[in-house]
């Protein structure tokens, strides 16, 4: 399912897309007022052993693969006489333009700029005194809240923009609980958070344009970011807390089911490995749980972006294909972490039911034997 389609699910809103083409869009550098704040940035990571992953055609299109990986510097546009459009995540000048910088999820000829009532009145626009900033893309899910959306969020509390006064954060619909317990700690008292309805257009003094902190296709995330993070995911931790130090994620959103879940449950348990059932906990237990783990595995996608937390862990991904997608390994790569994946080099037989996956439990033992793992107590 393609981002559009899990935004349309989700949303349960009617959405207008653009029946013309590409729509009108307008960089905001040319906009009359706007202004330019620069936060440095632009880092290169090393990328160890990328040029042997059999990354997707998708991940080589967008330039990655290379030994090191070029992040892009992170600034914060202010823009004048604009409206903010909270369901479609972008931002509109006075002539109906899509100002560039704030197409921040789907492409271009895809993106939705307009949103009816669910009665067909759409409401009256708001008027917000000061300035004001759009969190969110049209992309949801947890690792574009993890690796996206939350350092975005985080340029807008660094001291270079403190001079804009307080800032009014807008989200179209209840934060998720790793927002609700990550968000306020990383904007700080200076950003006051306020949900809007996704069909209101929201007018203000000034509307505040940050950029992406990564590079799309990758999951890398800026060094200023993950110490963040890690000192949080510290203070959360509890040494008590009775929770696995080797495991399978399982249960995040729109996990697929795996097929032949037995056979890869039998392997599992032979190394001494227990399933993580990510629906039975708490955002803080997952921190925990996470920042404390030895080694983690999981399928590509919401799960494994909870690595994000991870101290030292070994990361293997269970590719259920022969194509590796790049988040993971350059989210493990921004963090300094051991990285490997298995992959499917062919499909079970048989009948195929919509959202299943293979996985190769064959190739996940050999995997975890390479690991030598200490066997645990008990």
């Amino acid at each position: 399912m393609s981002a559009i389609q899990r935004l349309r699910a989700a949303s349960d809103l009617l959405v207008a897309p653009f029946r013309r083409g590409t729509p009108r869009t307008v960089p905001a550098a040319v906009l009359p007022g706007s202004e330019l704040i620069h936060l440095g940035g632009g880092e290169a990571i090393p990328c160890p052993g990328i040029e042997s992953l059999p990354l997707s055609p998708a991940a080589l299109a967008q330039g990655l693969g290379m030994p090191s990986l070029a992040m892009p510097a992170s600034k914060v546009h202010v823009l004048r006489d604009v409206t903010v459009l909270p369901g479609s995540g972008v931002v509109r000048d006075g002539q109906g333009r899509i100002v560039v910088e704030s197409l921040t999820g789907a492409p271009l000829t895809r993106t939705m700029v307009g949103r009816a009532h669910r009665s067909g009145h759409p409401p009256p626009p708001l008027h917000l005194d000061g300035p004001v900033a759009l969190y969110r893309s049209p992309l949801r899910g947890e690792l574009h809240t993890l690796l996206d959306h939350l350092p975005r969020a985080a340029l807008l509390a660094q001291p270079a923009v403190q001079h804009l006064g307080r800032i009014t954060l807008l989200h179209d619909g209840p934060l998720d609980p790793f927002e609700e317990l990550l968000l306020p700690r990383l904007v700080g008292n200076r950003v006051d958070l306020l949900e809007v309805d996704p069909a209101r257009e929201v007018h203000a003094e000034r509307v505040l344009v940050p950029s992406s902190v990564g590079r799309p296709g990758a999951g890398a995330i800026p060094s200023w970011y993950r110490r963040w993070i890690d000192r949080t995911a510290t203070s959360l931790h509890d040494p008590s807390s009775p929770l696995p130090r080797r495991f399978f994620v399982h249960g995040a959103p729109g996990d697929p089911v795996v097929r032949d879940r037995h056979r890869l449950d039998g392997v599992l348990a032979r190394h001494q490995v227990e399933v993580l059932d990510l629906s039975t906990l708490r955002a803080e237990e997952q921190v925990r749980a996470f920042r404390n783990a030895e080694l983690v595995l999981g399928l590509p996608g919401d799960g494994l972006a909870r690595a994000v937390f991870c101290r030292s862990a070994e990361v293997v991904e269970l590719v259920p294909g022969t194509q590796v997608p790049a988040h993971t390994y350059y989210l493990c790569a921004s963090k300094g972490l051991p990285y490997d994946y298995v992959p499917n080099c062919g499909a079970a037989r048989g009948e195929r039911r919509p959202h299943e996956v293979d996985i190769d439990a064959d190739a996940v033992d050999r995997a975890l034997s390479r690991l030598a793992l200490t066997p645990r107590p008990g």
